[in-house]
C-alpha cells in the first residue's frame, strides 16, 4: 500500500516537474528566430574574450521564420542568443546596435558604415546564460523592424570578467558576418570575415504608428525667426522655409503653444512662397481654429488664386462654419465649427474622388467630386486669400500634407503636437576635444529649456527626449552633423510636469541626461 502510495506520489511529482520544466522552456523561447543550436561553430565572439570584442551579423528579409515568419508592423523589444557553453560574466560597456538595409551581404573586413540605433548601452552588465539554452538580453528602447529588410546586429562589450557565454553560429554563404581586432575602440579586423551567422531570436511588440510630418507646409506658429516671420516645419516643404506675415500677429494659447492671430484686415496672409501643385493626387489641409465669432463679411482662411481653391467663413458658408470651394470643386460645407476650439481636416480622397471633412477627428461629411488636377496655382495663402479680409480668430497648426491621410492617422494625430526640431544652433567655432552632453539649463524648466552639446567628428547625430516610462515624445535633431557645438532649445508647453531624458547619440558615443520640467 504505501509502495502504491509512493509509486503514486513520484508519478505527480514528474508530472509536475515535467510541466515546470516544460512551461520554463516555452517561455525562455523567442518568438521569432532563425536558428536554435544549428551549426558547427560554437564561437567566443564576442561575449566570451576578457579584452573586449565586437561582432556584426546580417540577417536577411525574412530570416526570423521559426516557428513561423515575423509579420510586419512590430518592434523588437528582446533579443535570444543560442549559448552551446554557458557562464555568467559582468562586461564593461557591453551595447548593442541595428540597423536595417537592403543589402544582402556585407564588405570583407569592414563594418557596416551606414546609421545605427544604439538600442541598448549599459555601462556595466551581468549576463548569464545556460549551456543549451537561449540567453536574452531586454533592449533599452524597441526597434521597429521591416521584416522585408536586412538586419545589421552588432553586439560589443569593452572588457569582461567571471566566465563569458560561448554562442552557436551556423555557416551560410556570402559574408554574414564581420568583426573587432579586439575592445574598445573597435577597428574591424580585415584580414578576414566570413559567412557564419548566430543563432539569434527576438520577441516583438506591435509597433506604436508613427507619422510622418506633413510633407508640403507646417506651421506650428513657434519658435519663429522674427515677429513677422512664420517657419515651416514641413518636411521636405515646399516653397519658402520661412513664410512672411501681412496683417497678422503671432499670440497665444494655441493649439499646444503660439498660435496666429487675425482681426479680419484687408490682404491679411501668410505668403507661403508654395504655388499650388497637387496635380491628381490625393491631399489633405487641417488646421486647429478657436475664438470664432460671426463675421459681418466674408472672412478667408487660405487658398491660392490660380484655381480659386480657398476655404471661408460668411458669405455662402453654413451658419457658424465655414466653405471650401474652387474651379471644378462642388462645394464642401464645413458645418458647426464656431466658436471653437476645433480642428478640421479636408482630405481629398482621389481614390474615391471625394472631398471629406473631419471634425476633431470624426468624419462628419463627404460631398463626391469630379477628379482634380491642381497644377496651376499662383501662390498659396495662409490666414487669408488675396486682398480680402482675412482670420478673425486664431489659428494653430497648419497642415498640408500632399497625400490623403487614412482615418487612423487623423484620429490619432487631430490633438497630437507633432514632434519637430525647433532650433539647432552653432555656439562656438573651434573643433571640441571630446563628445559632451551638457547639462540642460534651466533645470528645472517652464516650458522652455536649453541643451549644449559637442562632436568632435562629423556623423549622423540624434537627440531625443524620453518621459519617465522611456517612451520617445520628441526628435531634436536626427541629421548628419559636422564637427562642433550646438545648442538646441527643447518646449515643454505640450507636456506634463514631471523628469524626462534627453539621450545623445552620434557614432557610437551615448549619453543620457535627466531633466526636470515644472509647471
Amino acid at each position: 500500500m504505501k509502495r502504491t502510495i509512493y509509486t503514486l506520489l513520484g508519478f505527480i511529482f514528474v508530472i509536475i516537474l515535467g510541466a515546470f520544466l516544460f512551461t520554463s522552456s516555452v517561455q525562455a523561447q523567442p518568438m521569432y528566430y532563425n536558428y536554435q543550436n544549428v551549426g558547427s561553430s560554437n564561437n567566443n565572439f564576442p561575449l566570451n574574450v576578457a579584452g573586449g570584442k565586437m561582432s556584426q551579423w546580417l540577417f536577411l528579409g525574412n530570416d526570423f521564420n521559426q516557428p513561423s515568419p515575423c509579420p510586419t508592423g512590430k518592434k523588437i523589444t528582446k533579443i535570444y542568443l543560442w549559448v552551446t557553453a554557458g557562464g555568467a560574466a559582468t562586461y564593461t560597456n557591453l551595447h548593442i546596435l541595428m540597423a536595417q538595409d537592403t543589402i544582402t551581404q556585407m564588405t570583407q573586413g569592414v563594418f557596416y558604415p551606414g546609421t545605427f540605433d544604439t538600442v541598448y548601452n549599459q555601462a556595466s552588465a551581468s549576463l548569464t546564460g545556460t549551456a543549451l539554452s537561449w540567453m536574452s538580453i531586454t533592449l533599452d528602447h524597441p526597434f521597429v523592424y521591416d521584416p522585408t529588410k536586412s538586419l545589421i546586429v552588432a553586439i560589443g562589450q569593452c572588457g569582461q570578467t567571471g566566465t563569458g557565454q560561448t554562442i552557436k553560429q551556423n555557416n551560410l554563404t556570402g559574408i554574414r558576418r564581420v568583426w573587432s581586432v579586439g575592445g574598445c575602440p573597435f577597428t574591424p579586423y580585415t584580414a578576414l570575415s566570413d559567412a557564419s551567422i548566430v543563432n539569434f531570436g527576438i520577441d516583438v511588440v506591435d509597433a506604436t504608428p508613427t507619422f510622418a510630418l506633413p510633407d508640403l507646409i507646417y506651421y506650428k506658429f513657434l519658435n519663429n525667426p522674427s515677429a513677422t516671420t512664420v517657419k515651416n516645419y514641413a518636411v521636405p516643404g515646399a516653397g519658402n522655409t520661412t513664410g512672411t506675415l501681412t496683417s497678422l500677429t503671432l499670440t497665444g494659447p494655441g493649439q499646444f503653444d503660439s498660435c496666429l492671430s487675425g482681426t479680419a484686415t484687408t490682404s491679411a496672409k501668410i505668403t507661403t512662397g508654395y504655388n499650388l501643385n497637387t496635380g491628381t493626387s490625393g491631399w489633405t489641409i487641417s488646421f486647429w481654429l478657436n475664438n470664432l465669432v460671426t463675421p459681418a463679411t466674408t472672412r478667408y482662411l487660405f487658398g491660392d488664386p490660380g484655381p480659386s481653391f480657398r476655404a471661408f467663413i460668411g458669405g455662402v458658408a453654413p451658419t457658424n462654419g465655414a466653405v471650401f470651394r474652387g474651379t471644378g470643386i462642388t462645394d464642401v460645407p464645413i458645418r458647426n465649427i464656431f466658436p471653437g476650439p476645433t480642428v478640421v481636416h479636408i482630405v481629398y480622397d482621389s481614390a474615391a474622388s471625394a472631398v471629406k471633412v473631419y471634425k476633431n477627428g470624426v468624419l462628419d461629411t463627404t460631398v463626391a467630386q469630379t477628379p482634380f488636377n491642381f497644377t496651376n496655382g499662383t501662390g498659396f495663402t495662409v490666414g487669408g486669400y488675396s486682398s480680402s479680409a482675412g482670420i478673425e480668430s486664431l489659428m494653430d497648426e497648419f497642415r498640408f500634407y500632399k497625400r490623403t491621410l487614412s482615418q487612423a492617422e487623423i484620429t490619432a494625430t487631430w490633438n497630437a503636437n507633432l514632434g519637430v526640431v525647433t532650433g539647432v544652433t552653432p555656439i562656438v567655432t573651434q573643433v571640441p576635444k571630446e563628445y559632451k552632453l551638457s547639462q540642460n539649463y534651466p533645470n528645472p524648466f517652464n516650458p522652455v529649456t536649453k541643451i549644449n552639446f559637442s562632436i568632435p567628428k562629423s556623423g549622423f547625430v540624434t537627440l531625443k527626449v524620453y518621459d519617465a516610462l522611456g517612451r520617445e515624445v520628441s526628435t531634436l535633431v536626427s541629421e548628419n552633423k559636422t564637427t562642433g557645438s550646438y545648442t538646441v532649445d527643447f518646449n515643454g508647453s505640450s507636456f506634463s510636469s514631471g523628469a524626462y531624458f534627453y539621450r545623445l547619440e552620434s557614432n557610437g558615443y551615448v549619453e543620457t541626461k535627466k531633466m526636470l520640467l515644472i509647471k
